[in-house]
């Protein structure tokens, strides 16, 4: 068996593979690439979204629809049975029109009849207000329910009004308020305020009807129906495990000793930085002081503390410099326990902590009851003040270890260790639980609780079964991960962040560039040191010397400058650069800031103080102080990644028993272009970019990358005297070339039966056949739905409206937001009365839709099918239509129908005479002619109800290239379909 290396290139969407002989003549085995849709979804901004997420919003929405339609069937049942509803239907029309408000503020005082009661009970029911979840804090008093939002009342505001006119009840203040001049909907409100107004009535009324306004029915009706609220469902089976502890769960962030250990965590992690660049670590006395007030405080702000730690203003901390935290977090729980409404200071300060962690325990771990009855009955709190305890939110999820874990750490914790430093202590073995039994093939990965890692391990497992299974196992493997995979989703969202802002930075940068010199065309070179201009204050950080731009870009003597040389650290990146007067460049040469300038003091003081006083971020201006510097080091950080994902992704792949390394990839980019690969795609007519071929090159420089190409990197790239830097063989990038050209990206095709079933828009029919209408909100209208608004009137207002703003009615797309920044109202006979136009009905035309039938099978609505599911091709063997072909597309509403109904998913037989040809899913393949009319491998992008179908050569790596896309009638394919297995082999489908 061949001895070879097998180079790994994970993406979020991609795995890029290459086998790589490392026999006695080194040689490229094969390569390929798999493509798949990405672990979730993307929303137009481009962050990441749930796959599921968007089903289970409107499934939460079908569900509390049920639920309330449920409590008030519920309600008016036993509001019949006790006689406080009429049962003729007439009398009960009449009754729900009769005005709420004024029976709900009438019944607080006054006798009320039955059936009037039984209004206003009916109208609590409909809207009983938002009841918030202590344990999980999405209700506070900073909260959007409680300060409202550009549209509603917050609740707080509401009961201060409520409380500034005198009156008992949101219902009372409602009829007090004329609905003409200030509307009663779009106000936030919470539970409790609608629990007072019921007791309050109930507590009246009673009176009047003692015999039938029970206890009993009071408690049904308002504990069982009006305000019952479904408890929450476990989530124990959810809790991850602790990483250092298998059997246990992890710990809440609420946990006493979680807060202790991430107090902990934060101070020993604390550094002092000088403006001179040195570095203090917090003495014993400093870490006393802080540790004893972040136990009592609810945060301290980075000010504070240097006056806490009798620091100067220059002085600054590394979390406060790196922009991690705006403050270090204290003990809210604790702080909220010492405020004179509960414990107050000195009782809770004379507490024994097992006193404390018992409280926190309960208040993290009991349910609202039973808390109050606990602080009144043991710490002899009275209601108010039990309430108020409700009111202490704690942090919400989990930390990755457990309690148990946590509380073997903390005592080194307090003896100055860093987390991995006590963990390495406590669990020197962490680390070596991969599985000793070497295996003939990848299991299923585990679960990592990041969907887009899983999603790619998943992959990686198809293509290395695969490879293994063709070639035998590897003799090493390497893997490099795109950052898009690295991370948390806030890393990875933080990572998209900096995208846009670099994406806006270089269009500004282009667009003064071309402003203000006599560049018209700015390169990336331009751009790069505008933007090193205006981080330096436009200041050379070496000499001090003032940068106009005719000196940066009309006649140059500033230069773009590495501060750590890059033949000694390899980073070329942004954070390594600065600009420096040409001359002075020459002075510093292949030296750091330090070896160059730290001889003479009062001038490296300067050049410091330049550096902290400009716009650099901390990591850059470090770079000036760092005092040594080794390649060696550098090299083996490229060569070594040892982040979290990669290490697990490690673990992962070591079940072959293979030896697996992960690479960190920074320069990968700069390999592939010194040794010509770049220029591959160009003779082979593509853009890079745009060609799924690209990540295959990636894979096989990750596999090839040695110590000593990184050692020739740094020494070649910005010598003066030309060293030449040599590919890994002679006919290395030929080779590369040659394989390309013969490689078949395989994709993942998508044929699960699940997902949408059809779009969101319900439609309403008319009296006309095809033609529908729908409900559009003003502001989604586009300019051709407005000839089709259903309401001449309302047709006409907006045509006014719109002419009045300028707008053309003959273009397309939506009028600008500002159009309707103004209400809209219907003309009305009195002039005192206005009534706002937000909506309005829509005609549509509609040839597919869907009627949905309730269970009484009466039709409700219609809507319009989603996506497809495949499409289904057959021919003709006899009759007047021998040897045509027809088709039809099978929308994804059949398809689950289909399964529903215990019958095939994929249909063959369509009738006497008829020979089935192939069924056509989303990335399925297929073998037809191009347009040169030679056969090449397509894939299915996708395909309409007309029955058109949209082919995409299997290279490209984009849809919006009308060179690599085919448009056929289903019936006119004139191709065959094929199976792409993960590593690119090609075999004809039997269907």
């Amino acid at each position: 068996m061949v001895s070879y290396t097998l180079g790994l290139d994970i993406g979020s969407n991609s795995i890029g593979w290459a086998l790589l002989d490392t026999g006695k003549k080194t040689s490229i085995i094969d390569m390929g690439v798999r493509v798949f849709p990405e672990g979730v979804d993307r929303d137009t901004k481009g962050l990441e979204k749930s796959k599921n997420a968007t089903r289970r919003e409107a499934r939460g929405a079908r569900r509390g629809h049920q639920r309330r339609n449920s409590r008030r069937n519920q309600l008016v049942k036993t509001l019949l049975s006790a006689g406080i509803l009429p049962k003729d239907k007439e009398e009960l029309e009449q009754l729900l029109q009769k005005e709420p408000y004024k029976l709900r503020a009438k019944g607080l005082d006054h006798r009320l009849e039955l059936c009037e009661f039984g209004r206003a009970l009916f109208h609590i029911n409909q809207r009983r207000g938002f009841k918030s979840n202590r344990k999980t804090g999405e209700v506070n008093e900073k909260s959007t329910i409680a300060k409202g939002d550009k549209e509603h009342r917050g609740a707080n505001e509401l009961q201060k009004a409520i409380d500034e006119n005198n009156l008992r009840t949101i219902g009372e203040y409602f009829a007090s308020i004329n609905p003409e001049e200030q509307r009663i909907r779009g106000q936030y409100t919470f539970r409790s305020m609608y629990e007072k107004e019921f007791d309050l009535l109930w507590e009246k009324q009673s009176k009047y009807y003692p015999d039938i306004l029970t206890e009993e029915l009071k408690k049904k009706i308002k504990d069982e129906i009006i305000f019952y609220q479904r408890p929450l469902r476990p989530t124990e089976e959810l809790i991850g495990e602790c990483d250092l502890e298998p059997d246990e769960k992890r710990c809440p962030r609420g946990d006493w000793y979680a807060r202790r250990f991430r107090i902990l965590q934060d101070i020993n992690n604390l550094i002092i930085q000088n403006p001179d660049g040195s570095e203090l670590k917090l003495t014993d006395e400093q870490r006393g002081k802080l540790l004893s007030d972040l136990s009592v405080k609810k945060e301290l702000k980075f000010n504070k503390v240097r006056k806490l730690l009798r620091l100067t203003e220059n002085q600054k901390f590394n979390l406060e410099q790196e922009g991690k935290v705006k403050a270090l977090k204290g003990d809210e729980f604790a702080w909220a326990m010492r405020s004179k409404n509960l414990f107050g200071a000195k009782r809770w300060d004379s507490m024994e902590e097992d006193e404390r962690i018992e409280l926190n325990s309960a208040c993290l771990e009991l349910e609202d009851d039973e808390l109050i009855e606990k602080m009144i009955n043991d710490y002899g709190f009275s209601e108010e003040q039990a309430e108020k305890a409700l009111k202490i939110t704690f942090p919400r999820g989990y930390m990755r270890f457990s309690r148990k874990a946590i509380q073997k750490l903390l005592p080194l914790m307090k003896q100055r260790k860093l987390t991995h430093e006590a963990v390495d202590a406590i669990y020197p073995d962490r680390g070596k639980k991969e599985d000793k039994e070497e295996k003939s093939k990848l299991g299923l990965p585990e679960d990592l609780r990041n969907p887009v890692v899983n999603k790619a391990l998943f992959e990686v497992r198809k293509v290395a079964n695969a490879i293994v299974r063709e070639y035998g196992k590897p003799r090493k493997i390497k893997i490099e991960m795109a950052r898009d995979v690295q991370g948390t989703k806030r890393q990875r969202e933080e990572i998209q962040k900096k995208i846009w802002n670099n994406e806006r930075a270089n269009t500004e940068a282009r667009e003064w560039i071309i402003e203000n010199t006599s560049i018209k065309d700015p390169r990336r070179d331009d751009i790069l040191k505008y933007k090193l201009w205006i981080e330096c204050n436009k200041t050379c950080p070496y000499t001090g010397k003032t940068i106009n731009e005719v000196d940066l870009f009309e006649e140059p003597v500033f230069q773009v400058e590495h501060i750590l040389p890059y033949d000694r650290s390899l980073d070329d990146s942004f954070m390594n650069k600065t600009l420096c007067y040409v001359e002075e460049n020459k002075i510093k040469g292949n030296q750091t800031p330090f070896e160059a300038y730290s001889h003479d003091t009062k001038r490296y003081e300067e050049i410091l103080q330049r550096v902290n006083s400009s716009k650099m971020p901390y990591g850059k201006r470090r770079r000036f102080w760092q005092s040594e510097l080794e390649l060696d080091e550098h090299i083996s950080r490229e060569l070594n990644d040892t982040r979290y994902i990669t290490k697990e992704v490690i673990r992962y792949l070591k079940q072959l028993g293979v030896s697996v390394q992960g690479t960190r990839g920074k320069v990968t980019g700069e390999l592939r272009y010194q040794w010509g690969l770049d220029g591959i795609f160009t003779e082979l007519g593509v853009e890079r970019k745009n060609d799924h071929r690209r990540h295959t090159v990636d894979a096989v420089v990750v596999a090839v990358t040695k110590n000593e190409h990184l050692r020739s990197l740094a020494k070649s790239k910005y010598s003066v005297i030309g060293e030449r830097f040599d590919p890994p063989w002679s006919v290395f990038r030929e080779e590369v070339r040659e394989k390309i050209k013969h490689i078949n990206v395989s994709h993942r095709v998508q044929r699960k039966v699940s997902g949408k079933l059809h779009e969101e828009t319900n439609y309403g029919a008319t009296d006309k056949e095809g033609l529908y209408v729908f409900r559009k909100e003003l502001k989604e209208l586009t300019l051709p739905m407005v000839d089709k608004i259903v309401d001449p009137v309302v047709r006409e207002i907006v045509k006014g409206r719109l002419t009045k703003k300028g707008i053309d009615l003959t273009g397309s797309g939506k009028p600008p937001k500002e159009v309707w920044s103004e209400p809209l109202y219907m003309k009305c006979k009195r002039v005192d009365k206005k009534v706002p136009i937000k909506k309005t009905r829509v005609y549509n035309v509609a040839e597919s839709v869907i009627a949905m039938k309730d269970r009484s099978g009466q039709i409700y609505r219609y809507v319009e099918p989603g996506s497809n599911h495949h499409v289904e091709i057959w021919e003709c063997i006899d009759g007047p239509n021998k040897d045509k072909r027809d088709a039809e597309v099978v929308t994804m509403f059949a398809a689950v129908r289909r399964c529903c109904a215990a019958e095939p998913v994929v249909k063959t037989d369509h009738g006497a005479n008829t020979n089935f040809i192939c069924s056509l899913s989303i990335n399925d393949m297929v073998m037809m002619p191009n347009k040169k009319g030679e056969m090449d491998l397509y894939r299915v992008q996708k395909m309409s109800t007309a029955k058109q179908i949209y082919f995409r050569l299997h290279t490209a790596a984009t849809i919006d290239d009308e060179s690599t896309l085919i448009r056929k009638q289903a019936n006119l394919f004139d191709g065959y379909k094929v199976t792409v297995d993960p590593i690119g082999r090609i075999w004809r489908s039997n269907d």
